[in-house]
């Protein structure tokens, strides 16, 4: 009989981003093989039904209607821990994605119920205080920010396995004195089966079914319109980048009301510098497989990363990638071998890997082939997910509370 597995997460579907795509994958594996899940997450929409199905799993949904934004974390913590009280019956672990402030109800009643609990963060910085030589991207916190955020870092400190999707985070949970076998290195993994390399003549078809011209070079941004997401910079680079031919995507949701909400900014950006013809604007899109496959090139010019699915979709999708060095970026991407490397916050360094890829066909392709190679050898979802769903096994067992550290921590694990 498998564990019965209760995922906690601020957001879920239909909220779509990388946490939440991740959540859904995992939720969606454990069902299927076997385990009895659960979901618990915030309300966004006042017509949310509390008590939901989605993917023939409940999802319980607490708290006020509200918006993706950072606040909503803390507005769900207290809900969310009498919601796993309720639910004391229906778990034998928790496990919380991106456990910042909800972790603090997953701590608080895994120990109480004497329940074990993983957690998972999508950030570095979230059990210190970020330092600039990790080269995570995060930004320096204050030492007053430091200090009102101790006791939620003391609380998150106490739980009984970390899994970490990126050596920074790792490193980090080290740093603090989690116990090396409390600590799990498993990066997020893709579907090779959905996220493909266009077939003979598949991506004209694909563009026409968009709109997209066929006798363009389309480079492709997926991600939220967000400040950290390096979208203005993007935007800002792509001013620089003097060659009509290429037509920059930019596909992913605005942030309404969030502080880092970048839409306004972009589109100010665009009317401003008469780049309607070589910008488009796309939007929110449920299903970005096809898109990938339609582009030529992908960029991610991330301020900051906990991984970057996107970039990892890319490649398996046969795009090659320019990104950031910042955060879990680096952990699978090596400049010049299979992606170009551009320095974090820099439009000048974005406008420099565009170029240099846009005028060169052989480049493309070569940086494609390395990148294709390194998803298939390392992130292959199949085998994080069966990874990942034997750690939840060993660490749901009495008395396994340091026991649990999967072998090989992952794929591309380098200990």
């Amino acid at each position: 009989m498998q564990p019965r597995v209760l995922i906690i997460t601020t957001y879920y579907y239909p909220v779509v981003g990388g946490v939440e795509t991740h959540a859904r994958q995992l939720v969606r594996y454990l069902c299927a093989a076997g385990f009895p899940t659960g979901v618990v997450t915030k309300r966004v929409l006042s017509e949310d039904a509390r008590e939901d199905v989605v993917d023939n799993v409940p999802v319980h949904r607490v708290g006020p209607p509200g918006d993706r934004h950072g606040s909503g974390k803390w507005i769900a913590l207290p809900f969310m821990l009498v919601k796993l009280l309720q639910l004391r019956d229906r778990f034998d672990i928790l496990v919380c994605i991106d456990y910042r402030g909800i972790g603090i109800a997953a701590v608080l009643v895994g120990g109480l119920l004497r329940r074990p609990v993983m957690v998972q963060s999508g950030t570095a910085g979230v059990l210190a205080a970020p330092r600039a030589e990790s080269g995570s991207g995060v930004p320096a916190e204050r030492a007053l920010i430091r200090l009102l955020k101790w006791p939620a870092r003391f609380i998150y400190r106490r739980a009984d396995h970390f899994v970490c999707i990126g050596r920074d985070i790792e490193q980090e949970a080290l740093e603090v004195g989690v116990p090396r076998q409390r600590v799990h290195y498993l990066p997020h993994g893709v579907d090779l089966r959905r996220f493909r390399p266009a077939a003979n003549a598949e991506r004209a078809a694909l563009r026409a079914a968009v709109g997209w011209p066929v006798d363009r070079v389309v480079v492709l941004f997926v991600g939220r319109l967000s400040i950290e997401k390096g979208i203005v910079d993007l935007v800002e680079a792509w001013r620089s980048v003097k060659d009509d031919r290429a037509l920059l995507v930019i596909v992913g949701p605005d942030m309404p009301a969030h502080p880092w909400d970048a839409g306004p900014r972009i589109k100010t950006l665009i009317e401003q510098n008469d780049l309607k013809g070589r910008v488009r604007l796309s939007g929110a899109s449920d299903d970005t497989a096809p898109l990938y496959r339609a582009a030529d090139v992908f960029v991610q010019p991330s301020h900051f990363e906990g991984f970057g699915i996107s970039a990892i979709e890319a490649m398996a999708s046969g795009l090659p990638v320019v990104a950031a060095r910042v955060g879990g970026l680096r952990d699978f991407l090596v400049d010049g071998e299979n992606a170009l490397l551009h320095e974090p916050r820099s439009p000048a360094s974005i406008a420099q890997a565009l170029a240099r890829l846009l005028s060169d066909v052989s480049e493309r392709s070569r940086l494609a082939a390395a990148g294709l190679r390194t998803v298939r050898q390392r992130f292959d979802e199949r085998d994080v997910l069966v990874n990942y769903a034997s750690l939840i096994t060993s660490a749901a067992r009495p008395g396994t509370k340091d026991q649990g550290r999967t072998k090989d921590q992952g794929p591309g694990t380098k200990d």
